[in-house]
């Protein structure tokens, strides 16, 4: 806004030098005060303008109608009619019109460029916690008060595999959706102890939990397995929620661009764009998980940017439709201003989705 201030300031000192009075000043007041609300509201239309550009729209906008209505005026008013501050008047109409005029023109013209809205998407990773029967009553609980929570948000839960398809069960007819924590990386076959994609969505669940910090960290999962469980989520029509992020000392190392960008290249990078379009991305500050750290907005805010910039590189303008969640100490306190950003989509919660009631305010956050 305020290149829009200074540019319109420079136009109106320039037009206006010779006539200088407090009636031009008001005028000129008034049209740079216009001129903000219209590129606040314009702004609306396509994020990618920036205030400098829109600042040149504007005042070229206000240049091109000085020019003209001052001849104009000058032409059709004698001098016992004309004065300064009819002229100011009549261009500050003729200014308004124009912008306004650009702003519709432009409006309709980038309104269908915009990509569709992003999903807004709660999902709950109840880790390695509850028993079945507990389970079972977090979920009914959710479901008891999911209408307290605008119908605009997506809730998906994650419970363990053991009473997945309980939970399945209780929140059928509900717009609730149930995912997995992890799968197998393989179709099926002598691998003891893992659960395969299929098994996973015959139960019901419509989403997956891939490359958690917690899995990398602890089962020394790769970008090699990762790339082999995004294929059998893919075969078995299960959405993936892709994680990504850095550790504490990648963090203070400042490295945490270069880590981000990697875990994405090496794995969402395969995809094609059709299962790109179907792809949920999780960020999550590993150094701001059960440390006492904790990142702020703003941070949230620089790495999703970011995180969406790499993905546009490869995936152009559908990377503006993948929704990406913030996956580090989100709770009812800090979510709307979490979520106001540009880039968070949602969150992807921890230990506030073990209580329905921190679950659902945290989605009040929108």
């Amino acid at each position: 806004m305020i290149w829009t201030v200074i540019l319109t300031a420079v136009v109106f000192m320039t037009l206006s030098v010779e006539h200088l009075a407090p009636e031009w000043i008001f005028y000129a007041v008034c049209i740079a005060l216009l001129y903000m609300l219209i590129y606040i509201f314009a702004r609306q239309f396509h994020s990618k303008i920036k205030a400098p550009q829109w600042g040149l729209i504007i005042a070229t906008a206000c240049v091109v109608p000085q020019m003209v209505v001052h001849p104009l005026i000058q032409a059709l008013m004698t001098d016992e009619e004309y004065t300064g501050g009819q002229v100011m008047g009549i261009s500050f109409m003729v200014c308004s019109a124009t912008v306004l005029l650009i702003l519709v023109i432009s409006s309709l013209i980038f309104k269908k460029k915009r990509p569709k809205m992003r999903k807004k998407i709660v999902a709950g990773n109840w880790k390695m916690n509850t028993l079945p029967a507990e389970g079972v009553e977090l979920a009914k609980n959710v479901a008891a008060d999911r209408a307290s929570v605008c119908e605009c948000v997506n809730f998906i839960v994650c419970p363990p595999f053991t009473h997945l398809s309980q939970v399945v069960e209780t929140l059928k007819g509900t717009d609730i959706k149930v995912g997995a924590q992890n799968c197998a990386a393989e179709a099926k076959g002598a691998y003891t102890g893992e659960v395969a994609a299929s098994m996973i969505a015959a139960l019901g669940c419509e989403y997956v939990i891939l490359g958690h910090s917690e899995r990398r960290q602890y089962y020394g999962e790769t970008s090699q397995t990762l790339n082999k469980k995004m294929e059998q989520a893919y075969a078995n029509n299960l959405v993936p929620i892709y994680c990504v992020g850095e550790n504490l000392e990648e963090r203070e190392a400042g490295n945490h661009f270069a880590v981000c960008k990697a875990q994405i290249e090496e794995v969402v990078f395969n995809l094609t764009e059709e299962q790109f379009r179907k792809l949920v991305i999780a960020y999550e500050p590993v150094w701001a998980i059960g440390t006492g750290k904790t990142a702020t907005a703003d941070q949230a805010q620089e790495i999703h940017a970011y995180i969406r910039e790499v993905l546009r590189s490869k995936f152009g303008a559908a990377a503006e439709e993948c929704p990406i969640l913030y996956g580090g100490s989100c709770k009812p306190s800090n979510a709307a201003e979490i979520f106001a950003k540009a880039d968070v989509d949602g969150g992807l919660i921890g230990g506030a989705a073990l209580k329905a009631e921190d679950f659902l305010g945290i989605g009040k956050g929108f």
